[in-house]
């Protein structure tokens, strides 16, 4: 079976936190040079809701160019319908392959509401849909039953599960028959285990070497050294978790010589001990092979 990477890219910004589009474009080229099979756009990694709607369709032109025909999946998520379907459509003419969207969120919806959101959605497009899980930060759970009726709805074909229940992983994979990306990057292995089909992870931005490493060990067999490189791995999301994911990754690809600015506030800007606690977990997990001669970061 063939696993697929999709790169949740993230959205570099310039110092009065515009978007830097040739620098987004640039990031796109350099994941798929780096082996992933597609981009993920507009995601949490993307910090989509600090987007507004303008900004979001521009940056998903920008990564399906840059693209240049690679699968790109459009996250067009939103706590309102109408706003979700305004994206899909968007998405749909700019050429994604597929639309995504997390559960609407912050008011509360029965699951009968949130199936309509949904199927509202998938109704407007022809391109399927991608079903982005992540109850951690919606704060929606969905049981087995649950999840296998949405994954059964006409135009429903994948799945991003951001969440360690890996018994109800493997139960959603074995019953529903659709694809199933696994969305915590520290948990690649396990999701593996339990019958992922890929993964979607904002570590993919500046190591996706290792997680293309790690599923190629796993499938000759080879468990306790991808168990090593999953655990190289889950020293640098340590740090990167530890110090502020966005900020982080951003930080990370900076040190590769790929220039993503801050994230948007109200986050705030790393301090100079983060920033050598990152470069050293970086240099010690063999991370800095891109860094530009001289540069001091």
């Amino acid at each position: 079976m063939e696993r697929k990477f999709l790169v949740p890219i993230v959205t570099p910004f310039k110092d009065e936190e515009t978007v830097d589009y040739r620098a987004l474009q640039k990031l796109v080229r350099k994941v798929l040079n780096d082996g992933a099979d597609g981009i993920y756009a507009g995601g949490s990694s993307a910090e989509c809701f600090f987007l507004n709607e303008s900004e979001r369709k521009k940056v998903l032109e920008a990564v399906i160019e840059a693209a240049e025909g690679a699968f790109v999946a459009a996250h067009i998520g939103a706590i309102g319908t109408c706003n979700s379907i305004s994206l899909a459509k968007h998405a749909q003419r700019a050429g994604a392959n597929a639309v995504s969207s997390v559960p609407p969120f912050y008011f509360s919806y029965t699951f009968g509401e949130i199936k309509n959101y949904y199927l509202d959605i998938v109704k407007s497009v022809d391109i399927p849909m991608m079903i982005y899980n992540i109850p951690s930060n919606t704060r929606t759970s969905f049981t087995l039953g649950e999840f296998l009726e949405l994954m059964a709805c006409d135009g429903v074909e994948y799945l991003k599960f951001t969440d360690d229940n890996f018994y109800l992983l493997e139960q959603i994979k074995s019953h529903c028959g659709k694809t199933v990306y696994s969305g915590k990057d520290e948990d690649f292995l396990s999701a593996l285990a339990a019958g992922a089909d890929g993964a979607i992870g904002t570590s993919f931005n500046f190591m996706l070497d290792k997680f293309i490493r790690i599923r190629e060990l796993y499938d000759a067999g080879r468990v306790q050294e991808a168990r090593a490189v999953q655990h190289s791995a889950n020293e640098v999301i340590t740090a990167v978790c530890e110090c502020g994911l966005l900020e982080a990754t951003k930080y990370m690809l900076a040190l590769q010589g790929i220039e993503a600015g801050h994230a948007r506030k109200p986050f705030a800007c790393l301090t100079e001990e983060k920033k050598r606690r990152l470069r050293a977990v970086a240099e010690k997990e063999g991370l800095l092979n891109a860094l530009p001669m001289g540069r001091a970061l």
